[in-house]
């Protein structure tokens, strides 16, 4: 029997992007700032300039941040971090990114083959549906303050 699962890894977009929102939510705690200039950003996020503005763009398509042009410009949340769960961030980066690749090359003839397939498919399915209910459940809100982590 010869079949794999192969664990994709994500880019660090994902964590770029809950360590952008952060340091945009702590830089308004602290001192009222509402737009973020994306350099000073991604200076304060410890993110490289192109890579912060990338993530950026992928969190502004799916409304979750935002930015305005000009003086006094930048990235801002366009939600209270109370609104913004890890999942809603995940999709905004990963987008169609499916988390198992899949390989279940069993060669031999034997009929129950497509039976255990099957379930390999399905156990994989299941813990990628547990990673984004786990994902779902934890918002920026709850990072930032320590209450109701798993």
């Amino acid at each position: 029997m010869g079949w794999e699962v192969e664990i994709i890894g994500y880019s660090t977009s994902f964590t770029q992007g809950i360590t952008l929102l952060l340091t945009i939510h702590s830089l308004n705690e602290a001192n009222g700032a509402q737009a973020v200039p994306s350099k000073l950003l991604a200076e304060y996020a410890g993110i490289p300039f192109a890579s912060a503005v990338k993530t950026l763009k992928s969190l502004s398509a799916a409304g979750i941040a935002s930015s305005k042009e000009g003086a006094g410009g930048g990235a801002f949340l366009a939600k209270p971090v109370s609104e913004i769960t890890l999942l809603d961030i995940f999709t905004a980066v990963e987008q169609d990114t499916t988390l198992f690749k899949l390989h279940t090359g069993i060669n031999c003839d034997q009929s129950h083959v497509d039976n255990l397939k099957k379930r390999v498919e399905v156990c994989i399915a299941d813990a990628a549906n547990a990673m984004k209910e786990s994902l779902r459940g934890v918002t920026l809100e709850n990072i930032w303050t320590g209450d109701k982590l798993p």
